[in-house]
């Protein structure tokens, strides 16, 4: 009894002595940004200040650092140097661009990104865990929200790197409010690239570009130019892919990668100089992930000269998905190995010991990882065999935890937009993306 009695007599002073943002629909705090805030920081400020007029019916002020206030909670949002977070341990440090820390208690509330957009992910991962909105899909269909007439301020100490250091593909085709949805689920990560088929950009077939040099284009069958693939063993097609990359990085100076993978389908070459490369390395199979490794690795040794940072990638696929036998890619070589559906299995999990395809995908997964410390892999979540609904919950909960631990670095699915019949698998899939460890 006495017990209870002193709960019922200190509950209204602990509620009288917590910080609110919000008390009874009445704001309590304001939201303040740096004068002169970039664009994402600006947008984390008003979708914040929306989510809470959302929640509440509270409308928080958005003030400059430097403007007076009345209001007694600040949310100060921020952009932090990467490497660095306020307490400045070493252990818990925003490491990536669209890392963020969050710190409450008090009359304090810090939200820092390493980017502005790390800022925005900072904002959306708070009205998660505080408001308690969630967004099932794109577009207001897809949004929850949990109306709260009282919103108190959290103890929160959270410093979050993203698991993969690049996310993309989970719009892949595009749908009303995708951009939204992807930025809400932190899933768009890293520095933006075009990472595909790109032969056609680097030299394009055309009855022009045939006549000028047939030699360039596969030979297949004795003959030349009933494909759009490239020989890669005559030296002009090195010499104009690594001036088609150099252009890409001199218009994309922020861009870290420039892909030279083959177009899609098949016609491969099969001349002389090509045949003669394969047998360099010993390949008598049909298997091209060597001939392709050691292109890459010439255009590497070129491209080096003006831009030693800068990576170059082929997409494992088809008959280039098994990794190289001999040739060993340079350090700034990426590969994007491919999930192919018609290929291997999307029922059962990758490490499943009853399913021999997958077993297969993940032996060339290992071997590409012992090859270069930059691998990805390229999913096909959203499936464009079936317009059904597509039940692969449980191979994506262990696969994608596995693929964090197993070092990937890229992570891209083909997500056509079924939401209707196919969106648990992208919501259940983003969320692990963002957070391996979550309890799906």
């Amino acid at each position: 009894l006495l017990r209870l009695t002193l709960v019922g007599v200190m509950a209204p002073l602990l509620q009288a002595c917590t910080e609110a943002i919000v008390t009874d629909g009445k704001a309590g705090a304001s939201i303040i940004v740096p004068a002169g805030a970039p664009v994402e920081v600006m947008r984390a400020a008003k979708e914040l200040q929306s989510y809470v007029l959302k929640t509440s019916g509270a409308d928080l002020a958005i003030r400059t650092d430097n403007a007076p206030r009345t209001e007694r909670v600040e949310i100060r949002l921020a952009v932090t140097p990467l490497g660095v977070t306020p307490g400045g341990d070493p252990l818990t440090q925003i490491v990536h661009q669209d890392g963020y820390t969050i710190q409450s208690r008090g009359r304090m509330i810090t939200i820092m990104g390493g980017s502005p957009r790390g800022t925005l992910y900072g904002v959306y991962d708070f009205v998660e865990r505080v408001l308690g909105v969630r967004w099932f899909m794109p577009t207001d269909m897809g949004e929850d929200i949990l109306p709260q007439k009282t919103i108190v301020v959290p103890d929160l100490e959270v410093v979050k790197n993203p698991a993969f250091p690049s996310v993309s593909g989970f719009t892949w085709a595009g749908s009303p409010g995708a951009e939204d949805w992807e930025l809400r689920s932190r899933v768009r990560v890293g520095k933006a690239v075009s990472f595909g088929h790109n032969w056609y950009n680097i030299h394009r077939y055309s009855p022009q570009t045939f006549d000028k040099n047939p030699e360039m284009f596969a030979m297949v069958g004795g003959k030349r130019g009933f494909s759009t693939q490239l020989c890669t063993g005559n030296p002009e097609v090195v010499k104009v892919t690594v001036e088609a990359a150099r252009r890409y990085f001199e218009a994309n100076p922020d861009a870290p990668l420039f892909s030279i993978s083959p177009n899609d389908g098949n016609g491969w070459c099969e001349c002389d100089r090509c045949r003669k490369i394969d047998e360099l390395y010993g390949i008598t199979d049909g298997s091209l992930a060597d001939r392709f490794v050691h292109y890459a690795n010439e255009v590497l040794a070129e491209l080096q000269k003006t831009h030693p940072e800068k990576r170059v990638g082929i997409l494992a696929y088809v008959e280039h998905t098994v990794p190289p036998r001999r040739a060993r890619p340079r350090p700034n070589y990426e590969t994007l190995l491919t999930h192919q559906p018609w290929a291997f299995c999307h029922v059962h999990a990758m490490d499943d010991p009853s399913c021999p395809a997958n077993r297969e995908f993940l032996s060339y997964l290992k071997g590409w990882l012992a090859l270069t410390r930059h691998v990805g892999v390229y999913e096909y979540y959203g499936h464009f065999f079936a317009f059904t609904p597509w039940p692969i919950v449980r191979s994506i909960r262990r696969d994608i935890p596995l693929f964090s631990k197993l070092g990937v670095q890229r992570f891209t699915s083909e997500t056509q937009q079924n939401w209707a019949n196919q969106g648990i698998n992208f919501y259940v899939a983003a969320k692990l993306v963002e957070d391996p460890g979550r309890d799906v």
